[in-house]
């Protein structure tokens, strides 16, 4: 077990018993979710061929909520 793992646990057991269960069911969901969020090896090519170009286009923070935002309407 890694040491940040360990760290958690013992964080975990220093709650009180109602609040182990919440913590302990969020660890576990989270640990379910990322188990589900593995890309494919065709994606994890894309993600790296598009953070080699040189010419890539960032936009900030701002411009990705407004990007994201259009997608809903």
């Amino acid at each position: 077990m890694t040491k940040l793992l360990e760290q958690a646990l013992r964080e975990v057991e220093q709650l009180p018993e109602a609040e182990q269960d919440a913590a302990a069911g969020a660890l576990l969901d989270y640990v379910k979710h990322m188990r589900d969020r593995r890309l494919t090896d065709a994606q994890v090519a894309e993600v790296r061929r598009r953070m080699a170009d040189p010419d890539r286009e960032l936009v900030s923070h701002a411009d990705a909520r407004a990007r994201i935002g259009r997608l809903g309407s």
